[in-house]
């Protein structure tokens, strides 16, 4: 192991600030001058750049067959996957570290007037300085350690940081035992499908090429966890995040006759009131949280404006998982929402009670029979009345798909459509999943391999702190969403099960991989730039510990797996 930059083997010379520093920080500023938000031509974009750099490589000019695009199913922007695998030539190991990033961001609307400055990172801090007061963004711009642009710490930076990995790799394979494959993924800020397309050619690779995936690596960016926080984060494994949602269909009444209804409305509050931040929800794992579930939409599905209340409510959720299983989590879901029905019943009652003692008016008790069904539940109702229920999704399905549909609109019309057939006429609650659905996975103690890598990569780091001067904190999830999820999954049969089963149109208008998932099963792993402010206008990477001391610790871990003794 080394033990100082100084003392680093002829491998390891390219970690000196005054060569890789000036070289990934140059590249981070061509990455983020190209615009890639997510859903635009641009995700083609940097991944055409991508590609022309690494084939300008010599490695690949003389190898071009080990760098290879897979464009995505069914994409009408085209976007596509970029892989390069890079042999070691020292020995015919097999074993193989992938490096993995993603070059979409997310939009520019946070940016407001600045929204033509987003991708210029040598006038946006100026820019920014002149509209914030905040004292640590501008602290920051007075530093000149951190760069600001959309993309800049999430994730260009770390796309640059493996892009001059797996350079100097494939400058110097006789030194390395194994191999690395470099991945860059489109679709990451959302559905994730380009992760979930490039199973195939991982898969493909690894049988083809005689690879034995050890562990992957994503440089996706992390954060201070509190004010005042100076740990630099390591983490194993991805949080898991499913899309819990809610249809509520209540009796829509006359504004004149107020309290004739049922107000779905009402109920919709409520269950964000229960949900909302609810820090009981955090599910823990091995003394780690995840963060609380958090709402993402919530909405009537009145067309137009009149005096009638709405008939129908539709709201979702991010929710976290590090362990729970799923049934646990819809018996959870399904006690908000019935809960959330008793209180509309109950206020309701109690405040026409109190209308008509102040009315003087007959006061005659107020009560609704109502349900709370899951998607499976409501799917047996429908199909009882019409056994093929299937065909009637998969039309729905098509014919949202060509109006190019929200997903999660998707979702929600075929539960509308499942409630007519069924003819749901009470006020009913159907609790369901929507798009994305990511896997949670980590290293297990109780499962002797993946203990062994964990206790390794823990010994590694403590033996690299004061290399780098860092206190290097290894974590057992990713805290949020990454394309990590993918490469292995935690989940037992029974709670991909209950997922499927909960998931209108599952297979049209989502469909994770689950099968190929557990046939790949890397150990993931995220050794991220550091940045602050992510998906803000004031998103900003750390270029000191990014460029000069992150490399450092990457190539430890090449070090310790691709270097045999």
């Amino acid at each position: 192991m080394v033990t100082s930059v100084e003392d680093a083997p002829c491998h390891n010379t390219m970690l000196e600030k005054n060569f890789f520093y000036e070289e990934a920080l140059a590249l981070t500023k061509q990455l983020v001058q190209i615009p890639s938000v997510n859903g635009t031509k641009g995700e083609r974009d940097i991944a055409d750049y991508v590609k022309d750099w690494l084939a300008r490589l010599p490695y690949f000019q003389k190898y071009p067959e080990r760098l290879l695009t897979q464009e995505l199913k069914n994409d009408p922007l085209h976007r596509i996957n970029v892989f390069a695998l890079v042999r070691g030539t020292k020995s015919d190991c097999s074993d193989t570290i992938i490096l993995q990033g993603h070059g979409d961001t997310v939009g520019i609307e946070d940016y407001g007037v600045l929204k033509d400055y987003a991708f210029n990172y040598e006038a946006l801090p100026q820019k920014i300085k002149a509209l914030t007061t905040d004292p640590e963004v501008l602290e920051d711009i007075a530093s000149g350690e951190w760069m600001f642009g959309r993309g800049a710490c999430d994730m260009k930076c770390g796309d640059a940081v493996l892009m001059c990995i797996t350079k100097y790799f494939s400058e110097h394979v006789e030194q390395f035992d194994g191999n690395i494959v470099y991945m860059l993924n489109p679709v990451e800020e959302n559905q994730h499908y380009g992760i979930m397309d490039a199973l195939d050619i991982l898969l493909k690779w690894r049988k083809e090429e005689t690879l034995n995936y050890i562990l992957s690596i994503n440089t996706d960016f992390f954060s201070p966890a509190y004010p005042g926080d100076t740990n630099k984060y390591i983490h194993s494994g991805a949080v898991g995040k499913i899309l819990p949602c809610f249809y509520i269909r209540g009796v829509p009444t006359h504004v004149g006759h107020a309290f004739e209804g049922f107000s779905a409305i009402l109920a919709a509050s409520e269950i964000v009131r229960q949900m909302e931040l609810r820090a009981d929800f955090a599910d823990e794992y091995n003394g780690e949280l995840t963060l609380p579930p958090l709402a993402l939409k919530n909405r009537d599905l009145k067309p137009t404006y009149n005096v009638t209340s709405p008939q129908s409510c539709f709201l979702y959720f991010n929710y976290f998982i590090h362990n729970e299983s799923m049934d646990t989590i819809i018996k959870r879901l399904r006690k908000v929402a019935t809960s959330a029905m008793k209180y509309v019943n109950k206020h309701t009652d109690a405040q026409f009670k109190r209308y008509c003692q102040r009315t003087r008016n007959t006061y005659q008790a107020i009560h609704y029979s109502t349900q709370v069904l899951e998607y499976s539940e409501l799917y047996s109702l429908a199909q009882r009345v019409v056994p093929n229920i299937e065909a009637e999704i998969q039309k729905i399905v098509r014919c949202e798909i060509s109006k190019d549909i929200d997903r999660r609109e998707i979702s929600l019309t075929i539960v509308e459509r499942l409630c007519e057939i069924a003819s749901i006429t009470i006020p009913t609650i159907v609790v369901f999943l929507a798009p994305p659905y990511c896997p949670r996975n980590t290293m297990k103690l109780d499962v002797p391999e993946e203990a062994t890598l964990l206790h390794d990569i823990r010994n590694m780091l403590d033996e690299l702190q004061p290399i780098v001067e860092e206190n290097l904190k290894l974590m057992q999830f990713f805290p949020v969403l990454s394309d990590s999820s993918y490469l292995k999954i935690d989940d037992d049969i029974a709670s991909i099960k209950k997922i499927i089963n909960n998931f209108p149109g599952y297979g049209d208008v989502y469909d994770v991989p689950f099968e190929k998932i557990k046939e790949l099963n890397v150990p993931a792993f995220s050794f991220g730039c550091y940045g602050k402010d992510g998906h803000k206008w004031t998103e900003r990477v750390n270029l000191p510990y990014t460029f000069g001391k992150l490399p450092t610790i990457i190539f430890s871990v090449l070090e310790r797996y691709l270097i045999k003794q």
